[in-house]
């Protein structure tokens, strides 16, 4: 696995990403809230006061429409000449189209809004038209003339706008056929106000600086947190080296403490496990060898030459068993450390010994040749570039040799593919010999099982050994048989065990 996949993996990136997600959702649900909090409070707000200027156009209305005919545009006049007043007033012969503000979301709501108070308040009043515009879209008079366009002498007291961009609400009512009465005001809201943003600038930027904060506070107590943890994983996997390591201190939380305890429990065990192992191989070594050779020496005085062979067979099968035991034991706790190593040159040399030693061995027997056509086995290896792994070097040896070697035994000619993967490497070695049975392919490993020939030497515990190492070394050793002929072993071993 890629430095990439490695991060994506970790506890670090997979907490991380899952705070980061339910940060999103609770700042995203709290934007909804809020949203629809401000929006109810903005609309009800630019309706209040669309209401009171409404009202004030409605009073203006009320008082021209009680004028005669021929003293409406005096008044106006006087209006426009005099102090004035915050509307601009006209009558008009026709409705003038007026285009809205584009950028106001609440348009609608409003208008509406503002049509169905004047309708309310006039019910004898049949055509109302309502706009809210900007200084630059508003029209005027029958002509439909822009605002910049008028004397400013007439603007100076009516829309009194100044430096402001405000909204101006424009009320058309009409008053008679081919009399329309025109009131116009700015609305004291800026555009911002009559808007439903979903999410505005300030927002993000919040919503960013404080995920961009939680985050952080959030990263320093993962690590902090993980630091034992990690300290955990090291001292796991160096359990059992040769190497002499202090017991953890417990910190952290209370469940890395509780873990850190029971491994500093598991490790005072592990320690005393391998002590007791191998003083008890120490002491089979010197308790049980010394008075087997003195049987083996007593035995040669026998003077009955039955019982002196019946002893010796004897004598040779516990020999035998006693080497296997003291080799098992001593072969799956090989102390050493790892290393990199060249597995195609592991390989090579395997295939060169047994090779060379099966050629020798024709040549001092005299044989004749195989089923092959050959005078001895072949160990072929199929692999076509360097293959790097990281194990122990000893170790891995015998466990490959312990593999060729009952290949070599039983099948003469071998066939070793190397595969890599992701993770991990496949050594398949295939042989030519009879197989095992499918109901003993997991029994032979068991020590001193044999499921070969019995004329056969050996002690039975070549491919126990074999598969404590590969378990050792991070892989597993697995067995079937080929559909055409033979046995196929299948070694999986860690590339970084």
């Amino acid at each position: 696995m890629d430095v990439r996949g490695k991060f994506y993996q970790s506890i670090t990136f997979r907490i991380g990403i899952t705070l980061f997600g339910a940060i999103l959702v609770a700042e995203l649900l709290a934007g909804v809230i809020w949203y629809q909090t401000s929006a109810a409070s903005r609309e009800a707000s630019a309706q209040h006061t669309l209401m009171n200027v409404a009202e004030a156009a409605s009073e203006t209305y009320l008082y021209f429409e009680s004028l005669p005919k021929n003293y409406r545009h005096l008044i106006l006049n006087q209006l426009r000449e005099s102090s004035g007043t915050r509307f601009f007033i006209s009558i008009n012969q026709n409705p003038l189209n007026i285009d809205p503000i584009q950028d106001i979301s609440l348009l609608p709501k409003l208008t509406g809004f503002v049509e169905q108070a004047i309708t309310n308040q006039f019910s004898g009043l049949s055509n109302v038209r309502v706009v809210i515009t900007d200084k630059d879209n508003i029209r005027l008079f029958n002509s439909g003339i822009r605002l910049s366009e008028l004397p400013e002498i007439w603007t100076r007291y009516s829309l009194s706008l100044g430096e402001l961009d405000l909204p101006i609400l424009v009320m058309q009512l009409e008053m008679a056929e081919n009399e329309w009465f025109y009131i116009a005001s700015a609305i004291p809201l800026p555009e911002s106000v009559l808007t439903e943003p979903i999410i505005s600038q300030r927002q993000l930027i919040f919503l960013f600086l404080a995920s961009v904060m939680l985050m952080m506070c959030i990263s320093q107590i993962i690590r902090r947190e993980l630091k034992p943890v990690k300290s955990l994983a090291k001292a796991a996997a160096l359990t059992g080296s040769p190497l002499s390591l202090p017991e953890l201190e417990e910190s952290g939380s209370n469940e890395t403490r509780s873990a850190i305890h029971a491994f500093n429990k598991m490790s005072r065990r592990v320690k005393a496990y391998i002590r007791d192992r191998e003083m008890l191989f120490s002491a089979l070594s010197h308790d049980l060898k010394t008075p087997l050779a003195c049987l083996k020496l007593r035995t040669e005085m026998l003077e009955n030459d039955t019982t002196k062979k019946q002893f010796e067979k004897l004598l040779n099968e516990v020999d035998i068993m006693l080497t296997g035991a003291l080799q098992c034991l001593r072969e799956t706790n090989i102390h050493e450390e790892s290393e990199w190593l060249d597995l195609q040159t592991l390989l090579g040399d395997c295939a060169e010994y047994f090779n060379q030693l099966a050629e020798r061995n024709c040549r001092l027997e005299s044989c004749t040749l195989n089923s092959w056509g050959n005078l001895f086995p072949s160990v072929n290896i199929r692999c076509e570039q360097p293959v790097s792994i990281l194990a122990k070097p000893l170790a891995l040896k015998r466990c490959i040799f312990n593999v060729v070697e009952n290949a070599v035994k039983y099948g003469e000619r071998v066939e070793i593919d190397v595969c890599e993967q992701q993770s991990s490497i496949l050594l398949t070695f295939r042989d030519y010999g009879p197989g095992i049975p499918k109901k003993m392919q997991e029994k032979v490993f068991e020590p001193y099982c044999r499921a070969g020939r019995k004329d056969a030497n050996g002690s039975g515990l070549g491919l126990t050994i074999a598969r404590s190492i590969a378990r050792t070394q991070g892989g597993d050793l697995v067995l079937k048989n080929h559909a055409a002929q033979g046995l196929i072993v299948e070694l999986t071993l860690s590339r970084n065990s």
